[in-house]
């Protein structure tokens, strides 16, 4: 059954993207009349640009797409917000891959199917941290915490019911811990989202039923990078919490950049040069998030006064890993052997092994890792680190 809040959150995206399309056909419209038909630009015998008056007819679709939209907000917004009924696993992916698109935009344009920030215990429950339900929520709490931050496009759904098995509830069985899943929207800036976490994290750790000694983070793919913005600024306001970090895994993480967010931002630039390719250039509307992965942005001032869809090189600010923590690192590679082509360059498919690694040209973005807390997996990719019985055994051997 579809809910209302889906049904809501649907219309409106639906009514954006017609704005956006239209958007596109009267740049393409203009660009081709004023280009292909030079005597389109001297104006008529009413003294008025040919383009204007086709603009007219654009306007109108604009104005009736906007009207259409504060009719839907007036008409379902109550319902929405007294709608209480959880999502099914599949509607929660949907919405999760919608957010990990154009989650900015969501929140821009205060859509229903943006995801707020929370925590959820391995009932499937939202966890409040600061309120009393915490309590009544997690009666077992144990004084060692593990959270678990999915990636791009993903959902707490993927860290749970996967073919080899929950790694949270396989490492709560193994040592006692309570695992917590993250849900984020993974179309915010990745320094945003990492904010928000330390803030999260702190007030967690204020609210928990019992003494909170040790706390693990265990972040996939983006997941790892929204962990390590988090750390950045946790320690630079000195908060309590990272003084429990005693442990932070990154699997798959992008630490220098994603392959494919590259490649994208490559083909964008490219099209954009070209007056006919540059309406179509798709990739400048996606969502910041994606646009953080082309070099592994943690900060705001990595993205900030910048703009991503130039052709810029990689200006970030160094961030090291944060001392008195144990950080540990999983990447994966679709070949055989280590030294092969498709392992080297290619990766998990989505994030190659250097980045993977954290390894870097630059001394000051490389960062330090310990062999022994570090390891490679062959013949996986990027979704096999979820739900891989070897990598949840080295993860389990680790925390041990």
């Amino acid at each position: 059954m579809v809910s209302i809040k889906s049904l809501h959150g649907s219309a409106q995206l639906l009514l954006d993207v017609t704005g956006g399309v239209t958007d596109i056909v009267e740049k393409m419209h203009r660009t081709i009349a004023r280009e292909v038909n030079p005597l389109n630009r001297l104006r008529d015998i009413s003294g008025e640009p040919p383009e204007e008056r086709r603009g007219r007819t654009y306007q109108i679709i604009q104005s009736t797409t906007s009207l259409l939209k504060q009719g839907l907000h007036q008409s379902l917004d109550g319902l929405s917000a007294q709608e209480e009924r959880s999502l099914s696993p599949q509607s929660v992916k949907i919405t999760a891959a919608l957010n990990g698109v154009c989650g900015d935009h969501l929140v821009a344009s205060n859509n229903p199917l943006a995801i707020n920030m929370h925590f959820r215990n391995s009932q499937g429950e939202n966890l409040l941290p600061g309120s009393e339900s915490v309590s009544d929520m997690i009666p077992d709490a144990s004084p060692r915490i593990v959270v678990l931050v999915h990636g791009l496009c993903l959902s707490h759904e993927y860290w749970k019911g996967h073919n080899e098995g929950n790694l949270g509830t396989e490492i709560q069985r193994a040592q006692g811990s309570t695992p917590l899943y993250l849900n984020y929207n993974t179309g915010r800036h990745i320094s945003s989202n990492g904010k928000e976490l330390c803030e999260q994290l702190q007030l967690l750790i204020e609210t928990w039923p019992v003494e909170v000694e040790e706390l693990t983070l265990i972040g996939h793919s983006m997941g790892g990078l929204v962990i390590r913005s988090a750390c950045w600024y946790g320690s630079e306001l000195d908060l309590p919490w990272t003084k429990r970090l005693k442990n932070a895994l990154y699997l798959g993480s992008p630490h220098h950049g994603a392959a494919l967010a590259k490649a994208g931002h490559l083909l964008t630039f490219v099209m954009g040069q070209f007056r006919y390719a540059s309406p179509f250039a798709l990739g400048r509307h996606t969502s910041a998030g994606i646009k953080d992965l082309r070099h592994g942005n943690l900060l705001d001032d990595d993205w900030k006064d910048i703009d991503q869809d130039d052709f810029h090189p990689d200006d970030r600010k160094p961030v090291p890993l944060r001392e008195g923590t144990r950080h540990y690192f999983i990447a994966a590679a679709i070949g055989k052997h280590m030294p092969d082509f498709p392992s080297t360059m290619l990766g998990d498919l989505l994030v190659r092994l250097d980045s993977a690694k954290g390894q870097h040209s630059d001394n000051l973005k490389k960062l330090s890792i310990r062999p022994e807390d570090c390891r490679v997996f062959e013949k996986l990719n990027h979704l096999d680190l979820l739900d891989n019985k070897v990598v949840h055994d080295q993860i389990l051997g680790w925390l041990a």
